[in-house]
């Protein structure tokens, strides 16, 4: 809170404040730890490297070409962090992505160009999987540990809070510097303003994030500003934001960011497979 109180002061917007506070959402910023992989426990949540995969468990593929692997979090460490308590207790997310094509996600024949696994058991029987091939386009993105902090997060559009044509302009300002945050500080080993999170508001880089994928999903027949599609977009939920990112040697479309979403209710009964996605770059 002490960070945020800052913000408001740089941006003069403490008069708003207790309004502010009120739009915020909690989220779970994710920061990059450089370990070598052989270091970080099978299971533990990370970027990069290889999965850590239970035996039934294969390397999604799109066509001939498998996905590549984005990252895993297991959902034990992030428990503390949830504080509305959306997510499951245990087991491991694991998120994979055509990193070759890039694919926008809003087309029919591209549903197969993402994918979310969830397995609900324990670390012992995980194993760390290697590529079924090698290809002269592809290799592993670069590993990274993830610790996790407490974020807020601030919606686009703060509903319910009037502002001023210049206080709008500082809101933006506040809103990007707080949220371009999450990765850490300059005292961090790794200093990044790379926005990875999980949960809360997402960082739209076009359109609204939950009203394009819901306008999409349901191919377009919806008007964009419809209040079914608003209805609908006030049930997804940000399950992973992942943006570009040196560091990982990722670039989505033009400095995009990709957005993992799914419905509160199929996340509630742990439905992974019916997760939604979008990349947006500017």
């Amino acid at each position: 809170m002490q960070t945020l109180n800052l913000l408001l002061e740089k941006y003069s917007l403490q008069h708003k404040q207790e309004e502010l506070v009120k739009v915020a959402a909690s989220s779970i910023g994710m920061k990059k730890e450089f370990v070598k992989e052989q270091e970080i426990l099978i299971g533990s949540s990370k970027f990069g490297g290889l999965p850590d995969l239970p035996s039934h468990f294969s390397f999604p593929k799109l066509q001939e070409r498998y996905l590549s692997f984005l990252g895993q979090v297991n959902l034990e460490e992030v428990t503390f962090y949830d504080k509305n308590n959306e997510l499951p207790k245990t087991g491991i997310l694991y998120f994979f992505y055509d990193v070759i094509e890039q694919p926008w996600g809003m087309e029919k024949e591209e549903k197969d160009g993402f994918k979310v696994l969830y397995f609900e058991g324990n670390s012992n029987g995980l194993k760390r999987t290697s590529y079924p091939e090698k290809t002269e386009d592809y290799s592993p993105l670069p590993v990274f540990k993830i610790e996790f902090k407490d974020i807020w997060t601030f919606p686009e559009d703060p509903k319910g809070i009037e502002l001023d044509d210049n206080e709008r302009e500082r809101y933006f300002e506040f809103r990007d510097s707080n949220m371009q945050m999450v990765a850490g500080s300059e005292n961090d080993e790794i200093s990044s303003d790379s926005m990875h999170y999980m949960l809360g508001e997402p960082f739209n880089v076009q359109n609204d994030v939950f009203e394009e994928i819901i306008y999409y999903a349901n191919e377009e027949k919806l008007d964009w500003d419809s209040k079914e599609i608003m209805d609908k977009s006030d049930e997804m939920v940000l399950l992973f934001q992942m943006d570009s990112d040196d560091d990982l040697e990722v670039m989505w479309g033009d400095c995009g960011m990709l957005y993992f979403c799914i419905n509160k209710k199929d996340l509630a009964e742990k439905r992974f497979d019916r997760t939604k996605f979008t990349l947006q770059c500017s």
